[in-house]
């Protein structure tokens, strides 16, 4: 049969009780290691000139030149050069949604990823070279809605790696002021850490609505030296619908000409024989470097 405890022994046990956890507040701080503060994940801060736009974005049809839009309900494979697979699912993008994406981009470089990116409507569309009416601020909203629900998957191949998310995270908008606030997910800088190109946005912007020479515009400038691609593969990374390769080969012809016009690329051409197009590119200074490099390594002997 228990015994009943005196107030003396009670009180003993609390005292005993009281120094232990003296004790063990005052452990050393080594004894009290603090978890790190978590890693903040910024983008390279690019000049004002230009916008930063990952590679794997730029090579493919992710955001194609169709104004014509499907709704993939389900993972969809998006064509792409070799070393990346992307799938999509959502209502597609194109080259109008690139712009606001890479405009909000610009802004968000300033900051860590995933800090809130503020902004009122009229100075991005302003940005964007466009009017500052309601069609243009709704043209805005649907954009930014595209950006958010489109879920996209980019795998690369050999790294056996990917990321898998929207390009923006959400928005808040006050209607009375046209104020945004943006968020971007941080694990987005994973795109860029793989390799990204630096636009010219003049350039960009004096192509004008012609979204095939935008398209051909940073697909070319993320290669420091262009593989010669045919025609037909061209046709499908770029996400064209027209019906007859012939007319898109007109398509093309008209865009690089562009291209040459505003200074984005020094020359093209397509051969006869093999339908390859060839274009001499206008290299930055870090592709100038890279190209550089690699004519200094060694030829291997097969």
């Amino acid at each position: 049969m228990a015994t009943k405890r005196t107030t003396e022994e009670i009180i003993a046990g609390g005292k005993a009780r009281a120094e232990a956890a003296v004790k063990r507040s005052a452990a050393s701080p080594a004894d009290k290691k603090k978890a790190p503060p978590a890693k903040q994940l910024s983008l390279e801060l690019w000049p004002d000139a230009v916008r930063g736009v990952p590679n794997a974005v730029l090579r493919g049809a992710l955001f194609g030149v169709s104004q014509r839009r499907k709704t993939h309900k389900k993972r969809t494979i998006i064509a792409a050069v070799e070393g990346y697979e992307i799938r999509f699912k959502g209502e597609t993008f194109n080259q109008t949604d690139l712009d606001v994406w890479e405009t909000l981009l610009q802004l968000a470089r300033l900051q860590p990823l995933g800090t809130k990116v503020e902004f009122t409507a009229h100075s991005l569309l302003k940005e964007l070279g466009r009017g500052t009416g309601k069609t243009q601020h709704e043209q805005l909203k649907e954009e930014l809605s595209r950006l958010i629900g489109g879920v996209v998957e980019i795998t690369w191949t050999k790294e056996k790696k990917a990321f898998a998310g929207a390009l923006v995270s959400g928005y808040f908008r006050d209607d009375e002021t046209g104020r945004y606030v943006v968020k971007f997910n941080p694990d987005m800088a994973q795109l860029y850490g793989v390799g990204h190109t630096l636009i010219d946005w003049s350039e960009r912007q004096s192509l004008g609505n012609n979204s095939l020479a935008k398209w051909l515009h940073g697909f070319y400038a993320s290669h420091a030296k262009p593989f010669p691609y045919k025609v037909e593969t061209i046709y499908g990374l770029c996400g064209s619908i027209v019906e007859r390769l012939g007319d898109f080969r007109k398509l093309l012809r008209a865009a690089l000409t562009q291209l040459v016009n505003v200074g984005a690329i020094k020359s093209w051409g397509i051969d006869p024989k093999t339908d390859l197009v060839e274009v001499v590119n206008v290299p930055s200074q870090t592709q100038l470097k890279h190209l550089t490099k690699a004519t200094k390594r060694p030829t291997r002997r097969v």
